[in-house]
């Protein structure tokens, strides 16, 4: 599943949308009543891309396991939507020079200004780990509510903060020195909001496209460690199970920690 990097960098491939008026939309091949509307903005927020219009009409598409976008000049566009599967064009937004494709995507929302349910999901989350500004205390106090999971499962909760996925929890766990099966009540609040700052810092790296070549230790199965040379172990942990990734020497099971701030 794309994680909050993958749709940052997507909104901002995006951005060409923005001032131009569409010509047509579909969902699953069925035409919407948005001909005529300007595009106004593209942002992310976690792991949804939002498109807003100048009548008020919001776009929220959430990729899933299996979506992922295409951009096409406008003639290449027309050509692919003439020969895809309606079913599987989850979103087609036409403009007189682009077209951009929704492919398998898990969910798409068109919400108008004053629809009842507009951006309840986005509200629902946490904040945006790569947004301009993040409280990271008061994000580790949030997680801290939740002593007895583990802080691999609760990194990836979107109600605390959006945008962590499965690579950056591992990648941030490892960056920290903690392993995933750690409970949140053995970790100080200081190192949960750590957590989150190094998931933040590499995930903006990765935006920036500055990124260090390769993962530490995502989808390393059995490859040594850089810094210690242990076979990187992999398990399944979490509900539902994830496969998670950890060096059994550089990380370490915190446990009942006297720190209860």
């Amino acid at each position: 599943m794309p994680e909050g990097d993958t749709i940052r960098r997507l909104a901002h491939r995006l951005a060409p949308l923005v001032g131009q008026v569409l010509e047509r939309v579909t969902t699953q091949g069925l035409e919407r009543d948005l001909a005529g509307r300007t595009v106004t903005s593209v942002d992310a927020h976690g792991k949804h891309l939002l498109v807003d219009l100048d009548d008020g009409t919001q776009l929220r598409a959430h990729l899933g396991m299996n979506g992922r976008v295409r951009q096409y000049p406008r003639a290449a566009g027309d050509a692919v939507l003439a020969r895809i599967s309606p079913g599987r064009a989850s979103l087609a937004i036409v403009t007189n020079t682009l077209v951009v494709l929704w492919i398998n995507a898990r969910t798409i929302e068109i919400a108008a200004r004053r629809a009842p349910m507009r951006g309840l999901a986005v509200a629902a989350l946490g904040p945006d780990v790569l947004g301009g500004e993040i409280d990271l205390d008061g994000v580790a106090a949030r997680a801290r509510l939740h002593t007895t999971r583990t802080i691999a499962d609760t990194l990836l909760d979107q109600r605390i903060a959006a945008g962590i996925g499965n690579i950056w929890k591992c990648e941030a766990l490892f960056a920290c020195g903690i392993d995933p099966r750690t409970r949140v009540g053995d970790l100080t609040r200081e190192e949960i909001a750590s957590l989150y700052a190094s998931a933040r810092e590499q995930m903006r790296a990765s935006v920036a496209g500055r990124a260090a070549a390769g993962y530490r230790v995502y989808s390393r199965t059995n490859q040594p460690c850089h810094n210690c040379g242990t076979a990187i172990s992999a398990y399944q942990l979490g509900d539902p199970p994830r496969w998670t990734w950890s060096c059994p020497r550089c990380q370490h099971v915190k446990r009942n920690t006297a720190d209860t701030r």
